[in-house]
């Protein structure tokens, strides 16, 4: 009985309770068919997603449709191609969101199979199991088998002898039946004894019998379980390899699919880049600020207009004059600028339309961007947002642009982290006061023993990047240390009354973010740098009124500015020499203004009041000079 058995050693044991019933395995409750097959989605994504993987960048696709392409224009259509541009990288967008979604489901079914095949490990050690504890009642059924066959052997043998001694005896009897009649009794009376004896043995023989026919018939139903156990076991290593097979090559997908987000991204920003450009290297917004208090009633008076146009570009100021002879007459000065926003526009729209150069920062482009215009004319809360700001209006639409670029920053940063890039992020605050520069970050220990900052110079290190000594750099290690920048910065400032502002500027801030980043997986690094300033109110000296500290203030503030009027005229011009070093703002703001790898964005920011409307049309003529500068095309930043 042995023989048909499978080895012992032929099936990994495990100290498992096999009281179970094994028939909770066997093909009609489960088996191989109780496997759950791949879903209807994850074929068509495989059919879809690998199919066509090579050639995806000039196909159709079934949810975006056809991919745009570049329609024939002619050279000077600069807005076509750059609406085509657009579109074009709208469309790469929705790609990788889409490419996206199909990696998250992939990863989702690779955890669902890992599990079941973890389940399926577990089935086959209790089964194995079960085999050995049944392996182990039939060796010991056969044992006790061997105990009662020599049992039996003998009781017979002990039989065969009483009968042959109780044959004997009746014979002697015989040959002595006349002398031994009063043994006779006796000798029935054994002979009796010794029947019934016999027939007891003959019942205990019987039963042996039929207790080795039920085991022997236990014996065959039990090799019966263990060769189903042995099919339901090899059908479930087969499903095992299968399954195997499936993770290898859904591994592999998952490699492709984020090799190619890194190349859409690599697109992504060579696209990006084209479309600023195309924009311009040096844009001019204009924003006028909403109108407060008094000015309200007053709205239709006001001086300055917003003439109806598609790109909401125009602006037009209304000077009222008074003649020799008593009559009032009016001149329209009409501009135009790459953006306009009227009185009516949030922080958010402001924002939406800064958002593209904030993005160019992080692809390793120096971005400059700067408020300019009288005091009072909403630069700093432009910039900025509310001079303070509650816990609970962090995340509200009153913040200013610098706080909602940091947040940008990091949401794009660690979407990037998917696709290996890693980066660090480094901030520093300044003001420029009477062509001095001072650290708005610097502790108290910093000071000198007479009471001032450590000197502060401006050099150029071995990368060729402008850089101040003995500054105060700070980690920006999340969107939120953002606000305490500013709070501190805000604390340290140099503010002073004037007649145009109770609380004016007095200095030119600049907020600089260094942004260094790399991709471990291809090898890639980036290098930008974001300034982001808010300079000091631009009025004549009749107009603030200034005298004392004040007047020696807005001289130093006016020279400054006509000195950034100087740098934007020569960029203007072409010429060879750019006299940055004039002041110290332009010396600072070398890299990121007019350089041939530079971005820079202006904002004039305009007051509506009819009393600052001669402040308002000298602000809008030099942003106009600004607005005619052309640079050369932008050059991304490798870090060394």
């Amino acid at each position: 009985m042995q023989s048909n058995l499978a080895p012992a050693g032929s099936i990994k044991r495990r100290r498992i309770d096999v009281s179970a019933d094994t028939q909770d395995y066997s093909p009609s409750k489960g088996g191989a068919s109780a496997f759950p097959q791949p879903s209807e989605a994850h074929a068509a994504l495989m059919a879809g997603g690998l199919g066509g993987s090579d050639d995806s960048d000039g196909s159709e696709d079934e949810e975006l449709g056809p991919r745009p392409t570049m329609q024939p224009r002619s050279e000077n259509d600069i807005q076509g191609r750059l609406r085509d541009l657009e579109k074009i990288a709208i469309y790469m967008a929705q790609k990788t969101r889409t490419t996206k979604k199909a990696k998250k489901q992939l990863r989702v079914e690779l955890d669902e199979n890992s599990t079941h095949v973890a389940q399926l490990e577990l089935e086959k050690g209790v089964l194995t199991t079960k085999l050995d504890t049944a392996e182990k009642q039939v060796h010991k059924l056969q044992s006790e088998k061997r105990q009662c066959e020599d049992e039996l052997e003998e009781t017979q043998r002990k039989h065969k002898s009483q009968m042959s001694q109780m044959h004997d005896d009746q014979q002697r009897l015989q040959k002595d039946v006349a002398g031994l009649r009063d043994e006779l009794e006796e000798t029935r009376t054994n002979l009796k004894s010794k029947r019934s004896e016999c027939t007891r043995l003959e019942s205990t023989v019987s039963k042996q019998a039929s207790d080795q026919i039920e085991l022997e018939s236990s014996c065959r139903g039990l090799r019966a379980k263990v060769e189903q156990l042995e099919d339901v076991v090899n059908e479930r290593e087969i499903r095992i390899a299968e399954l195997e097979e499936d993770v290898a090559t859904r591994s592999h997908t998952i490699e492709e699919l984020e090799a190619k987000l890194r190349k859409e991204e690599t697109m992504r920003r060579n696209l990006h880049n084209t479309i600023q450009e195309l924009k311009g290297n040096i844009r001019v917004f204009c924003r006028v600020r909403p109108l407060l208090g008094e000015e309200k009633d007053a709205a239709a008076a006001l001086p300055i207009s917003f003439p109806s146009c598609e790109d909401n570009n125009q602006i037009e100021l209304t000077q009222t004059s008074e003649n020799a002879l008593g009559r009032t007459t009016s001149k329209a000065f009409p501009f135009k600028f790459d953006r306009v926003f009227s009185t009516e526009s949030t922080q958010d729209i402001v924002f939406d339309e800064v958002s593209q150069l904030i993005q160019s920062a992080l692809d390793g482009y120096p971005v400059c961007i700067f408020a300019y215009g009288q005091t009072g004319s909403g630069k700093t809360h432009t910039m900025q947002g509310p001079d303070t700001i509650s816990a609970d209006e962090k995340d509200a639409q009153v913040l200013g642009i610098i706080p909602r670029a940091v947040k940008q920053i990091y949401q794009n940063t660690s979407k990037l982290a998917e696709r290996g890039w890693e980066y660090s992020l480094e901030g520093q605050f300044l003001e420029i006061y009477n062509e001095t520069i001072q650290d708005l970050l610097a502790p108290a220990a910093r000071a000198t023993t007479t009471g001032k900052q450590t000197k502060l110079d401006i050099y150029q290190d071995s990368e060729g990047h402008t850089r101040v000594k003995n500054v105060t750099t700070v980690s920006v290690d999340s969107a939120e240390r953002v606000h305490w920048l500013l709070a501190r910065a805000a604390e340290n400032r140099t503010v002073a009354a004037t007649n145009c502002n109770e609380r004016s500027s007095r200095s030119h801030s600049v907020f600089t973010l260094y942004l260094q980043g790399t991709n471990t997986l291809t090898g890639e690094s980036s290098s930008g740098v974001l300034n982001l300033i808010d300079l000091a109110g631009s009025e004549r000296l009749s107009s603030s009124g200034s005298s004392g500290d004040r007047l020696k203030e807005t001289q130093a503030i006016n020279k400054s500015l006509a000195c950034l009027g100087d740098v934007i005229a020569a960029l203007a011009k072409g010429n060879r020499h750019i006299p940055y070093r004039n002041s110290k703002l332009t010396h600072l703001l070398q890299e990121s203004l007019g350089a041939g790898n530079s971005k820079t964005l202006m904002f004039v920011c305009v007051n509506p009041s009819p009393l600052s409307a001669q402040e308002s049309l000298c602000s809008l003529q030099f942003a106009t000079k600004v607005n005619s500068c052309q640079i050369g095309t932008a050059r991304r930043q490798a870090a060394s």
